[in-house]
Order: C-alpha cells, then sequence, then structure tokens
C-alpha cells in the first residue's frame, strides 16, 4: 500500500499559516517543523511513498529532488548576498537545473524572476542562476 509520507501530525497546523506567518514563526516551531520532515525521509523507501503537497498529491522522489533543488538555490542565494563565492559543488549544480525542465517561466510562482537567457554553451554553474531570474557573478 502506497501510505502518505508526511502524515505525521504536528502540534501547530503549519500549512494553514500565510507565508509572513510562517516567516514570523518562532524559532522552536521552526525546528519542530524540520524534525518532523527530517523524521519523515528517514522512513525506509521514503522516495517511493506519496506527499501531499498543495498543489497535490506526487511522489517522495519528486519531492526530495524539489527540495534539494531549493536548498541549491537558496545556497547559491546566501553566498550571493553576503558577498561570498557561488560557485556550488558540481554535482548538485549539475543535478538542479534538470528539476525545472518543461516548467518554463517560473516568475509567476513568486519567488522566481523571468528566467535570464544564456549562451547554449553555458555552464550548470552559469545556467542554474539564469533559470530562477538570477545573474551569476
Amino acid at each position: 500500500m502506497n501510505r502518505p509520507l508526511f502524515d505525521r501530525t504536528l502540534e501547530f497546523e503549519f500549512e494553514q499559516l500565510t507565508a509572513r506567518e510562517r516567516l514570523a514563526c518562532p524559532a522552536g516551531t521552526r525546528a519542530a517543523a524540520a524534525a518532523a520532515a527530517r523524521q519523515a525521509w528517514e522512513v525506509p523507501g521514503a522516495t517511493g511513498l506519496t506527499v501531499h503537497l498543495s498543489f497535490g498529491d506526487v511522489s517522495g522522489r519528486y519531492c526530495l529532488d524539489q527540495l534539494t533543488t531549493d536548498l541549491v538555490v537558496h545556497t547559491w542565494d546566501l553566498a550571493q548576498g553576503i558577498g561570498k563565492d557561488t560557485r556550488l559543488p558540481g554535482d548538485l549544480v549539475d543535478f538542479a537545473p534538470d528539476r525545472f525542465a518543461g516548467c518554463g517561466d517560473l516568475s509567476g510562482s513568486g519567488p522566481f524572476d523571468p528566467p535570464l537567457p544564456v549562451p547554449e554553451d553555458a555552464s550548470a554553474q552559469t545556467r542554474l542562476p539564469a533559470l530562477t531570474g538570477r545573474r551569476d557573478g
């Protein structure tokens, strides 16, 4: 039976909060949500289970790929924001752009600007920020 991956009940309804409320959550609330998510991923076979997201049910593999890509992009953001080197580990940079394949312009979703043009032979390190409207360098 393919049971939901995130079927644990937390002491709060995090999904019911607005984005502003989520950002304002006390550290303990964020820590509780992170701990519950980590426990869910530790379930044997988690990538083959179903995950309930705001837009529908997806496979655990799809969800994990998206979470990994999100962390890669925001690691780049953080490095850029504090003036550090934005070069990321090659395996992660190679992995992340494929997760955007077929998504087109994601700027309507909120966290992205329209994609920037890059040369056809651009490296994954250059393509990844450009796909999300960010300029490397």
